[in-house]
């Protein structure tokens, strides 16, 4: 019997195990969405390939290259050059695009996943506190309707509980509407089973830095480092390498080559400069909502300090009957929505400040790779 007790307790601790970890598994978190988007991205998998075969074609004429090079003291012409430098260069040049691409593509795609994890954490954050205010306005309900059997309320102050409720039920039942619609995209965004529900969502890390750079700074990050200028310039040194490997092979009409090599390198030159303002550009527009979305926060700030403050003068005014049950549950609706829209303008913040990181480094916009 002790022994059929104690194997039964064993199966119990297994199942309460693998209950926690499957709970565990379902704990879902910002960084865990963008790297399963990542994974399930039709784009990324698609500039995956074709950074795979770039470094496959450099890789090749790298190793031709090598081969050819004992052959440069029986074969000093400009062909053989070509093939032994200025081929690779070009192929390097190339690799090197498309791996910028690449990881613009993916940054792209992040920034994607980090919007729609904010929504949901959004929605989800706004179902909490309406769940919580149905819940009260439900319990004020619950005990207009016992006062109501003994006398103790008027048939005004019923209905307006009741009124209440009902509002509270709408929020809360539309919140999970919302809530529900974010989780579907962020489900199918990761590739998942549509109707997959997780334990918890975590915001650990979501968190706004109080204080952000002039815009001065802002660009000149975004010039050392954004794919445009990097992929620009890029061609722009391998053309003008190309130019002088080809002048020494003293072309048979020297001038027209001359003209000619000189108008590509004007024109990549320009495609560099063009790049440059473009990037400035893309930077200064983005810097306005920036600036906005900082503002709104300390606002939104100040309004959900007051709020708190009007909801406590509330409460001891109604407890001593000094104003009314309207009054007091309008202060609660009050202190609830300054909540909810103090996390939101949270959210906005810290996504808005990602995505200036993002624009500032090699960049989220899809780009085209000279081939």
């Amino acid at each position: 019997m002790k022994k059929g007790i104690s194997i039964l307790m064993v199966v119990l601790m297994l199942l309460v195990l693998t209950n926690t970890v499957t709970a565990s598994g379902d704990t879902l978190d910002i960084e865990k969405v963008a790297i399963q988007s990542i994974k399930s991205s039709q784009s990324v998998q698609s500039v995956n390939r074709q950074v795979t075969n770039a470094q496959k074609n450099y890789s090749d004429m790298t190793a031709l290259a090598n081969g050819l090079r004992g052959s440069l003291q029986y074969q000093n012409s400009y062909e053989t050059v070509e093939k032994i430098i200025l081929l690779p260069l070009q192929f390097e040049n190339m690799m090197t695009q498309a791996v910028n691409g690449q990881q613009v593509v993916t940054n792209a795609v992040r920034l994607s996943a980090y919007k729609a994890y904010i929504d949901l954490l959004k929605a989800k954050y706004a179902l909490d506190i309406e769940q919580g205010l149905m819940n009260s306005f439900d319990a004020d309900y619950r005990k207009a309707r016992l006062q109501q059997t003994f006398g103790m309320i008027s048939q005004a102050n019923f209905r307006l509980t009741e009124i209440n409720y009902l509002k509270a039920q709408y929020r809360y039942n539309s919140a999970q509407k919302a809530f529900d619609s974010a989780s579907l995209s962020i489900n199918n965004m990761m590739g998942e089973d549509l109707s997959k529900q997780y334990s918890s969502l975590q915001d650990n890390n979501i968190t706004p830095s109080t204080q952000i750079k002039a815009l001065k700074d802002y660009v000149d990050l975004a010039l050392a480092n954004r794919a445009d200028i990097k992929n620009a310039q890029g061609t722009l040194d391998t053309l003008k390498k190309q130019y002088e490997y080809g002048k020494a092979a003293i072309p048979t009409d020297f001038q027209f080559y001359c003209q000619q090599q000189e108008y590509s390198i004007d024109k990549a030159q320009n495609d560099l400069d063009l790049a440059k303002i473009n990037v400035q550009q893309d930077v200064t527009s983005l810097y306005k909502p920036l600036g906005s979305t900082m503002k709104n926060l300390e606002a939104m700030k100040d309004l959900n300090d007051q709020a708190v403050l009007n909801y406590r003068a509330a409460e001891i005014k109604f407890d001593n009957s000094q104003i009314s049950i309207q009054e007091f549950d309008n202060a609660k609706v009050a202190k609830a929505q300054a909540d909810i829209n103090y996390k939101k303008a949270q959210f906005d913040a810290w996504l808005m400040q990602t995505t200036m990181d993002s624009a500032c480094g090699i960049g989220y916009m899809p780009l085209s790779i000279h081939r």
